[in-house]
């Protein structure tokens, strides 16, 4: 290997003599305040982050002489603990503590979930809506309950909503959902009686014909003004799609070659989940249910068997929208012949860090036994799953087809 070689394979972490070394800091905080309440070593630790979901981690704080005074007990409340986990100087994942439990004499494991889950535990008491004949109070939320026509401001309401209740604030910004509009208007109601789940009404508006990807993201503020950084937790919407395309991107995973960052995947051909028609089912009974359908006439006429799925969308009254959620489903199942997963390493080109969920990228596979003739697609990645290490990492990328 010559000079040249050796200072690129360094570099990309290529070279079998580099060792990465990262350093991992676990600060929990107070979920209301985000007061620090500890600094906690932790082992075991693997976080996921998900495309319009909610990623989760799985760590294990120990019970030791040198944690003890930093009491990691009253540090790492279930429900009403915030941990967020610092790499290298970057937050690269956010969330709640919602579980703790023994795991042998000095030691408790616990399992987090990404801020969006605390939203999976709130709920519309009262009914919101875009039609004013069916409410009382004729202002916008959170004065009153009036929704605004767009989908983005519908989102900022429902949050606006949960934070505007006592205690129902955990600091999550809503700033940037009061930018530049989708200019997609929804008719909806979310009725108090129903109880619907936060949560869900934002990851159905989004799942719908015309919608978005959303996320809470989290990080440190720039130092400015001579204030220190801080960490923020921020809601945003990405219309129509989060992530770059593989143009703008330039992302190559590859297996094979002296510079290949795939350690290992499974690249399946799942016929079950696919299909060429979907049936939307909304709310009624009898032969005044709600129903919507979907076909995707291109798989058909290209050969393609009639294979038909049926889904539920309880508490959908609107045609519209109905039909919306059914044609999204559709999409979604006539893409899913194929849901790749790669292992590849945090340290080579393209690193970690330098992708996030919803970015688009060229997979690439030498020629081997099982694939004489290689393989290579643009595929998008809709979860990012790292185990925490000082140092080389595994990182697994869950991929979708485009």
């Amino acid at each position: 290997m010559t000079a040249l070689m050796q200072e690129q394979a360094l570099l990309v972490g290529t070279d079998p003599a580099y060792q990465p070394e990262h350093t991992y800091t676990y600060l929990f905080c107070d979920l209301l305040t985000d007061e620090l309440l500890a600094e906690l070593p932790m082992s075991g630790v693997s976080y996921s982050t998900e495309l319009n979901g909610i990623g989760t981690l799985r760590g294990t704080i120990p019970y030791a002489d040198e944690t003890l005074p930093l009491d990691p007990e009253a540090a790492s409340v279930p429900g009403r603990t915030a941990l967020y986990v610092d790499r290298d100087g970057v937050i690269v994942w956010g969330g709640i503590v919602w579980t703790r439990e023994p795991t042998g004499p000095g030691a408790k494991t616990i399992q987090a979930a990404e801020f969006l889950s605390y939203y999976q535990r709130r709920y519309v008491k009262q009914t919101l809506s875009t039609d004013t004949s069916l409410i009382l109070n004729t202002a916008y939320v959170p004065d009153g309950q009036r929704l605004y026509s767009d989908q983005k401001y519908i989102v900022w309401s429902l949050l606006q909503y949960a934070h505007a209740q006592a205690g129902g604030s955990i600091g999550v910004e809503t700033n940037a959902l009061t930018g530049t509009a989708h200019g997609v208007s929804r008719s909806l109601s979310y009725f108090g009686f129903e109880r619907p789940e936060i949560y869900k009404a934002i990851s159905d508006l989004a799942a719908a014909d015309d919608g978005f990807d959303f996320a809470i993201e989290v990080g440190w503020t720039p130092a400015a003004n001579n204030l220190p950084p801080r960490r923020f937790k921020r809601a945003r919407t990405w219309f129509p799609r989060r992530g770059r395309s593989a143009s703008e991107s330039g992302l190559v995973f590859a297996k094979g070659g002296t510079a290949g960052s795939i350690l290992d995947y499974n690249w399946p051909e799942n016929g079950t989940a696919l299909a060429t028609e979907v049936s939307g089912l909304g709310e009624g009974s009898g032969e005044a249910k709600l129903t919507a359908t979907a076909q995707d006439a291109d798989l058909l006429a290209s050969g393609w068997p009639l294979l038909e799925a049926v889904t539920s969308y309880d508490g959908v009254i609107d045609p519209v929208q109905l039909q919306g959620l059914t044609n999204a489903e559709l999409t979604a199942r006539s893409g899913a012949l194929s849901q790749p997963t790669f292992e590849v390493s945090a340290d080579t080109d393209p690193q970690f860090g330098s992708y996030s969920v919803g970015d688009e990228a060229l997979f690439v596979i030498d020629p081997e036994p099982l694939t004489p003739n290689g393989r290579e697609g643009v595929l998008r990645i809709v979860s990012i799953e790292n185990t925490a290490a000082s140092g080389p990492e595994r990182v697994r990328l869950t991929c979708a087809e485009v």
